[in-house]
Order: structure tokens, then C-alpha cells, then sequence
């Protein structure tokens, strides 16, 4: 308990120290929030829908392996259906083909006033007012509405089709989670900014704002084309199925993607300059603490680098790690893989490394632990071999090609552990030159709340204020704990000193 209202004091004190800083904290913690209520309404939204289609192919009972696939030729787009993969003439069949006016379906009993009022029963009406069952005899699905409209027939061909947007919108659930869970790891990211006056964290949230928008962008383009491509193949009169079983889920999310992309524009703009104008500040301060020579600010910046590869893999990897478990327990995938009990190994042995690996690289570099840094980087070759090795496997690369925000995650895990290993390698290169003596020094200073006025800042000065220093209770630390750790390094770096 004390504890807890100590912490809340000291985050109170950092956030309120200066405008800026109250500044940030506010934009996080609003911003936060109000993506976080448009996320859970979109979620909603997916949710309703794909239930509805989930019930229509349950009640047809197609088998829980077929999936379809949107194929692009010459002129328009195939919708094949497959029960496995990879996909073959052998597994797979067409089910609607966009170069072709009017599809010859067999036993289609819809007519022209059917259509009519299956598109108003179905516009209109949440999923609460109609049952869906089956017509064995016919081999369709009927939905029995709960008004004086007729029952609406749907044939297997249809029902076949809607597994389709099925796939997608059950996709577009597990996105709106991630994404939802996403601004609340930004938010925690920047408290923690705010709290030790972190630049990779500073960085980590800048980095992430621009992915955010360019993916808002991408979401909201991608919805207007699934408009169109759904109300051709499912609404249109004349297709298998010919009813406008959307009604307004398209224009309902296009109205929560709108103010969504505004936001993230937005945040992006504030966040530019609040990261800019916190770097510089940030940056001022730590180099000016103990005046740090031009050689060590340089070996600094690869450990932000590398702290700021850490602080995305921790969400990027976990969640690219996360969608794929989902695919593969909770989908098609898992009827039709081969494999199950490996990638259930892979995905656990993951999880369970993934902590220890980052603490590696924190520890190990921040120390210069030679033996901990090597074991960082190579568990981390083996991380990204095993990332890559996984690419052999069909269903991976089929998940990876129709899912693109699960193949985004994939291909940013694989951008990020490559970084890593390389900055861990330029690190522990440089091991022994005084990055780790810096630190130490820059954490102490930082602990004692030393403010950057206390070294001189004359540039006539050729030398440490030692007065000041000794006023600040700071020069024991400076003397007896950061120099002489420098070793043979340490004439340089008061040369280093007085050349300023």
C-alpha cells in the first residue's frame, strides 16, 4: 500500500513537472481511450455479423476444413472454394467468377420479389428477429423471419460464398483486440517515458503512431473494397445468393474508421513534435550530465537503438506470436495441418522465452556481460532461423498471404529481431570503451535528481565546476565511482572534457 501511493506520488511529480510533459501525458491517456472506445465499437460491429454468417454455415453444414480464396485473372476475380492446402485443381472449385454476367447456378428458387424481400428483411432487422434453419429436402438454408414476409432460401452455392466474408470478419474481430490492446501498451509506454525520462520509450511511441496511421488508412480503404466486392458477388441480383445481407455493416464501420483515422493523424502530428521537442530535452540533459565525449554519445545512441527494437518487440512479437496460435487453434487451419503438436511446442517454447531473452539483451549490454550478450544474440538467431524456417510450412505462408495484418506483425517480428542481433553485435564489439562507466555515472546523477545547471555551461570553461559539483552531494559518485571505472579510458575522456 505504500508502495503504491508512493509510486502514484512519483508519477505525479514527473508528469507535472513542466507543461510539456503534462502535455503528453494528457494526449496519451485521452487519446488512449478514445481509440480505445472506437476499437471495442468496431469489434461490436464484426462481432454481430460474423455470428450471423457463422450460423448460416453451421446450419448448411459445410465442413469445417473448406475455406475460399479470391483469385485475380485477367479482366476480374475467381472465388474458389478448398478443403486443403496448398490449393489445387484436386482441392479446390470455383464458386463465382466476376467475368461472367449472370452465374448458372443449379436449383436456384429465388425469384425477382424474393430477392426484394430479402433484401428488406435483412437490412432492417438485427440478428435477434430471424431464426435460420435447414431445408434438407432442398439443400438449403431458410431464414424464417419473425414478420408477415416470406422465408428467404439460400442454396448451398451461397452458403458456400459466405464463408468468404466469414473468414474475413472473423479476422477483423481478433484485429480490433490487437489493436484495442495496442493503444493501451502505448499509453503504459509513455508513463514510463514520463517516468525515467526514457528515450527508446519516447522513440518506441513515435515509431508506433506512424504504423498505426498508415494501417488506419489501409483499413479504411480496404473496407470500401470489400463493399464492392461483397455487394457483387453476395447482393447483386442474378448471384447465388442475391440479398443484401450486410445491410449497413460496411457504412457503420466505415463511420467509426473515419473519426479513427483523424485520431491517429492527429496523434501522429502532436506526437512528432512532443517527441522531438522531449528528445532534445532529454538529450540536453543526459550529455550534459557528465559531459560525455564524442565517442561514448556515439555508442549511447546503438543502445537507444537497440532499446527501441525491444521495447516494439515486446508487443510485435507477442502478438504476431498470439494471431498465429489463434489461426491455428480456432480456424480451418487446424483441420487441415499436419503438424499441430510441433507448432504447439514452437509457439509454447516461444512464450515462455521470449522474457528471459529480452532481460538478456537489457542486462547484458547495459553491464557488459560478454557471456549474456552472446547468448542474447545467439537466441536470437534462433528465434529469427526458426521465424524463417516456418515459412516452409503451407498453411503458415497461407495465413501470412490472407491475413495481412497477421502478415504485418510477421514481417515487422522479422525486421525487429534482425536489428537486434546486429545492434547487439555492434555492441558487444564495442564492449570495454566506456559505454557501461557512463551509464552507471548518467543512472546515479539521474537518481539523485541532478539538474543539468549544476556543470558549467561557459564555453570560455575549460574545466568541471568543482564547487558546484561538491554543493550537489553528486561528487563523490563523479570521482570515485564513474572515473576511475574508466581505466585506461579515462585520460581521454578528461581530455575529452577540457577540449569542451
Amino acid at each position: 500500500m505504500v508502495f503504491g501511493k508512493k509510486l502514484i506520488k512519483q508519477i505525479h511529480a514527473r508528469v507535472t513537472r513542466n507543461r510539456l510533459t503534462s502535455v503528453f501525458f494528457l494526449f496519451g491517456f485521452f487519446h488512449c481511450f478514445a481509440q480505445g472506445i472506437i476499437q471495442s465499437l468496431l469489434f461490436t460491429v464484426d462481432a454481430e455479423y460474423y455470428t450471423l454468417l457463422s450460423d448460416i454455415t453451421q446450419a448448411a453444414k459445410i465442413p469445417l476444413a473448406n475455406h475460399t480464396d479470391l483469385v485475380y485473372t485477367d479482366g476480374g476475380y475467381v472465388l474458389i472454394n478448398c478443403n486443403f492446402i496448398p490449393h489445387s485443381d484436386s482441392v479446390c472449385s470455383n464458386l463465382f467468377d466476376s467475368r461472367s454476367d449472370i452465374v448458372p447456378i443449379a436449383n436456384l428458387t429465388i425469384e425477382m420479389d424474393s430477392i426484394l424481400r430479402g433484401e428488406t428483411i435483412l437490412s432492417v432487422l438485427s440478428r435477434d428477429s430471424f431464426n435460420i434453419t435447414q431445408d434438407p429436402a432442398h439443400q438449403q438454408v431458410i431464414f424464417n423471419g419473425q414478420t408477415s414476409l416470406d422465408d428467404v432460401p439460400l442454396n448451398n452455392i451461397c452458403t458456400s460464398m459466405l464463408l468468404y466474408p466469414s473468414q474475413h470478419l472473423y479476422n477483423s474481430k481478433r484485429e480490433d483486440i490487437a489493436f484495442a490492446l495496442l493503444q493501451f501498451w502505448l499509453f503504459m509506454i509513455s508513463v514510463m517515458a514520463m517516468m525515467y525520462d526514457s528515450v527508446p520509450h519516447v522513440l518506441t511511441v513515435f515509431i508506433t503512431r506512424i504504423t498505426l496511421t498508415a494501417w488506419s488508412i489501409y483499413a479504411l480503404w480496404r473496407t470500401n473494397w470489400q463493399a464492392g466486392v461483397f455487394n457483387e458477388m453476395i447482393e447483386t441480383p442474378g448471384s447465388p445468393c442475391s440479398i443484401a445481407i450486410f445491410g449497413q455493416y460496411f457504412s457503420t464501420r466505415t463511420l467509426y474508421e473515419i473519426p479513427d483515422l483523424i485520431l491517429n493523424c492527429t496523434a501522429l502530428g502532436i506526437s512528432a513534435y512532443l517527441s522531438w521537442t522531449l528528445l532534445r530535452a532529454y538529450n540536453a540533459e543526459t550529455f550534459a550530465y557528465v559531459g560525455a565525449p564524442k565517442a561514448i554519445t556515439k555508442l549511447y545512441k546503438y543502445f537507444l537503438a537497440l532499446q527501441v527494437c525491444l521495447q516494439l518487440e515486446v508487443f510485435v512479437l507477442l502478438t504476431a506470436a498470439g494471431l498465429w496460435a489463434d489461426q491455428l487453434f480456432n480456424t480451418y487451419i487446424h483441420e487441415i495441418t499436419v503438424f499441430t503438436q510441433l507448432y504447439e511446442a514452437l509457439i509454447l517454447c516461444y512464450a515462455i522465452l521470449i522474457g528471459p531473452w529480452l532481460f538478456m539483451a537489457w542486462y547484458g549490454i547495459r553491464y557488459e556481460k560478454r557471456k549474456i550478450t552472446i547468448a542474447f544474440i545467439a537466441a536470437g538467431s534462433v528465434f529469427l532461423a526458426a521465424s524463417a524456417a516456418m515459412f516452409k510450412s503451407p498453411v503458415y505462408r497461407w495465413t501470412f498471404y490472407a491475413w495481412p495484418c497477421e502478415g504485418c506483425f510477421i514481417t515487422s517480428s522479422l525486421i525487429l529481431l534482425s536489428a537486434s542481433i546486429a545492434l547487439g553485435l555492434v555492441c558487444l564489439k564495442n564492449f570495454g570503451k566506456g559505454l557501461s562507466q557512463y551509464l552507471y555515472a548518467e543512472a546515479n546523477l539521474s537518481k539523485s535528481n541532478f539538474a543539468p545547471e549544476v556543470f558549467a555551461r561557459d564555453v570560455e570553461s575549460t574545466y568541471v565546476d568543482d564547487e558546484k559539483l561538491k554543493a550537489s552531494g553528486l561528487h563523490a559518485d563523479f570521482t570515485t565511482h564513474y572515473l576511475p571505472t574508466l581505466g585506461p579510458s579515462r585520460d581521454s575522456y578528461l581530455d575529452s572534457l577540457s577540449e569542451r
